[in-house]
């Protein structure tokens, strides 16, 4: 069996689309593994755990009708089994197991590791040994160091968390997650794990972070060219991580960065027949984000309106609704178009 007709295999038992025979073959095998590494288990572990298998398979066999199907073809499968032993409970344990967190644990050995979950129904907030802060949403779990290392500050997160990270260049702070890490050396910023519904995101308030996909997120190693090339984020980016990409997007509510970083700011949102083109320049010295239009003539207009207690989103949407314009999102850059 080469590894492609395994990827096959077990590809088919994810989605469901394997046969009933194998579907109990595997699901046989998984409960006798139970949490055992399989690279602990000896030929004779794997040779008794085979014979328990089949065995369980004959007694369900002769209690439903489902099963007697399943026995007329189990002889079928009997010899491609025990090839496909190793293969599958290689592939099972791929499947569950976090290899980026043991990973983590494994290189943060010898330190004092905390790990804490966020049980409540509100954001609490974990204070780190360098005066960073965590702090994270329900149901999430962080493991840090109780003391970081010297040269590096690492932690691991599962769920979603804002980090406040406290400056320091000679000793980079990391978040690992299960898909990503993302490096900094004192900023404030989103991380959001990965779910069944959301991709794995990174969302910047302040600062700069570098975002690379988590080479150790699988017990496979993956060639340089699969992996994600990394990605810089600055204020209001986010970084989405789907499919071995990550693509660079604005964030769902942008903040003015006078507010973001607590510092004053003489920028005016109330507007008297200021001229589009200038308006545009206002928003995005504010917002750090790059507003262009695709043509000329959207320059030349004009709006007069007081924008100062409304989102950036909500101010494009009040401007464009005067001068019969829309406004998307391509990449980081938001552009306003009159085009149907």
């Amino acid at each position: 069996m080469d590894q492609k007709s395994f990827y096959d295999l077990l590809s088919r038992y994810e989605n469901g689309n394997c046969t009933e025979a194998e579907k109990l073959w595997v699901d046989k095998w998984y409960h006798n593994l139970n949490s055992r590494n399989f690279k602990d288990l000896s030929s004779t572990a794997l040779e008794e755990m085979q014979a328990n298998t089949w065995l369980n398979i004959n007694n369900i066999e002769r209690k439903s009708t489902t099963a007697l199907k399943v026995k007329r073809l189990w002889p079928k499968f009997a010899v491609a089994a025990a090839i496909l032993v190793a293969f599958f409970i290689a592939g099972l344990y791929l499947m569950r197991y976090n290899h980026a967190e043991q990973s983590f644990i494994d290189e943060n050995e010898g330190l004092n590791l905390i790990s804490k979950t966020n049980d409540t129904d509100h954001s609490i907030v974990i204070a780190l040994s360098d005066e960073s802060t965590a702090t994270l949403k329900p149901q999430a779990n962080i493991i840090y160091p109780k003391v970081f290392a010297a040269n590096k500050r690492m932690v691991y997160l599962k769920g979603t968390a804002f980090f406040s990270v406290s400056k320091n260049p000679k000793r980079p702070f990391y978040v690992y997650n299960q898909k990503l890490v993302v490096r900094v050396l004192g900023t404030s910023f989103w991380v959001k794990s990965s779910t069944d519904k959301l991709p794995a995101q990174v969302a910047v308030r302040t600062g700069k972070v570098q975002v690379e996909e988590n080479q150790k997120n699988s017990l496979f190693t993956f060639a340089k060219e699969k992996l994600a090339k990394p990605i810089l984020l600055t204020p209001n980016q986010k970084g989405v991580f789907s499919d071995h990409q990550l693509n660079k997007t604005l964030v769902s509510r942008p903040i003015p960065l006078a507010e973001a970083y607590n510092i004053p700011t003489s920028l005016s949102y109330n507007f008297k027949e200021e001229s589009i083109k200038e308006i545009f320049k206002t928003l995005s010295e504010a917002y750090g984000i790059e507003i262009k239009s695709d043509n000329e003539q959207i320059s030349t207009y004009t709006f007069t309106g007081d924008l100062s207690k409304k989102g950036l989103y909500e101010q494009l949407d009040l401007i464009c609704g005067t001068i019969s314009s829309k406004y998307y999102i391509q990449g980081t850059t938001i552009v306003v178009s009159n085009k149907n």
